[in-house]
């Protein structure tokens, strides 16, 4: 990129090269980069809850009570306790640790 496609990222074109000027055009574009990522990021986070507060009451309405859920809950919970012990006994506890904090993240 030369001086005058940084400038018009800003307004005015300086008259000789100026790093300042570069500087503060970088500094700016990885400022709109990092709001775009946590808009983003935001998005994502209230289109989960939104789906998650419209399943239960979705399901409620097609006559899915507690009641028969309790099955289904009860098989994921022995999955998921299974699955964490075989990952424990297997890789160790740093490799559980490190699989679990990586599902705790929020992908983009």
């Amino acid at each position: 990129m030369n001086d005058l496609e940084l400038a018009a990222l800003l307004g005015d074109a300086p008259r000789a090269p100026d790093p300042a000027f570069r500087f503060d055009v970088f500094a700016r574009m990885a400022e709109r980069a990092l709001r775009r990522a946590a808009r983003r990021r935001a998005g994502v986070t209230v289109a989960m809850f939104a789906g998650i507060g419209l399943a239960f009451p979705a399901a409620q309405a097609a006559g899915f009570t507690l009641a028969q859920a309790e099955p289904w809950l009860m098989v994921a919970g022995v999955v998921s306790l299974a699955y964490v012990l075989a990952v424990l006994t297997i890789e160790g506890p740093h490799a559980l640790l490190a699989r679990l904090r990586l599902l705790l993240r929020v992908r983009v």
